[in-house]
């Protein structure tokens, strides 16, 4: 599959018409449209999150985000072929970057220490990233984004994987 799969901060601009960069994650779009478009189910789930804490917007402007959302009709969800990358980004970012002893040993001894202690502070990504990241991976997407991402790049390399990442703004 090629094509394109939009990060949170493009969908999110993409579905607000009030943002003052809508037209410009429009007008990016329209560059791009000779491929399809994705949308990440953990996208999705992000911005529900942000409708529902963001007390600035009235329930009638967020269920026309919710809307437009409903009406976007290519959505990608977590599979099993996502568990690779995914769990592949994610111990590579814990073998580089997991906190360690004045020796350069890893702080924990067992497993059961290390399950869930390493934060996404410590490793610098967060984890819905990782799981977006992957899908892009998984399907051979361009992951649109106006986020960096420097450590999932950096660990695509070393894991000689081919995520691509392309500015919306």
């Amino acid at each position: 599959m090629d094509g394109y799969l939009l990060d949170t901060n493009a969908a999110s601009v993409l579905w607000d018409e009030r943002h003052r960069e809508h037209t410009k994650i429009r007008a990016f779009l329209q560059k791009v449209a000779d491929a399809p478009t994705w949308i990440s189910i953990v996208v999705m789930g992000e911005i529900e999150y942000g409708l529902k804490i963001a007390p600035e917007m009235d329930e009638d402007y967020q269920d026309a985000v919710r809307g437009r959302m409903a009406r976007f009709p290519l959505i990608l969800d977590v599979t099993k072929h996502t568990i690779e990358p995914y769990s592949d980004f994610r111990a590579a970012l814990f073998e580089k970057y997991s906190p360690r002893d004045k020796r350069g040993r890893l702080k924990a001894k067992w497993p059961e220490d290390l399950r869930d202690r390493t934060s996404a502070k410590e490793l610098g990504v967060q984890e819905n990233d990782l799981w977006i990241a992957a899908q892009a991976v998984q399907y051979n997407l361009v992951l649109i984004t106006d986020d960096r991402m420097n450590r999932i790049q950096e660990m695509s390399t070393i894991l000689d994987y081919s995520l691509q990442l392309a500015s919306w703004r």
